[in-house]
């Protein structure tokens, strides 16, 4: 359990900084800290001496912690900005739905009306 508390550590750090893939990072160090200590406590019990591997876990699962929880709230701020963006097109919006829009329409309706009669149907054909 300790070279899996280890192994598990390991992963947890290498992809604790990776936005949106740290929530995935953060499980697995959980997982890690568990077993280290689960291994750490077992091996106390039985007066197992070799507690290098569970403490390594222990401690490297310990450190890829904050490191996830930091890229978590990063990750939880590229998703605020995202979700928080005008997806309305106002670039598109602001014309046509203003009154300069209809203003800018109605004034210029002049050269349809002052062309309107002097083109005719047999003009064209």
């Amino acid at each position: 359990m300790g070279i899996a508390s280890l192994i598990l550590g390991i992963i947890s750090i290498v992809f604790g900084w990776m936005p949106f893939v740290c929530f995935l990072a953060l499980i697995l160090a959980i997982i890690g800290l568990i077993l280290g200590i689960v291994d750490t406590m077992h091996k106390s019990k039985t007066k197992d001496s070799k507690k290098g591997v569970s403490l390594a876990g222990i401690i490297v699962s310990a450190i890829a912690i904050p490191i996830i929880l930091f890229s978590s709230l990063i990750s939880f701020g590229i998703f605020a900005v995202i979700m928080s963006e005008d997806t309305d097109d106002d670039w598109y919006n602001d014309y046509y739905y203003d009154d300069d829009y209809l203003d800018d329409y109605f004034t210029n309706r002049d050269w349809y009306n002052k062309y309107r009669n002097t083109i005719k149907y047999d003009d064209i054909i």
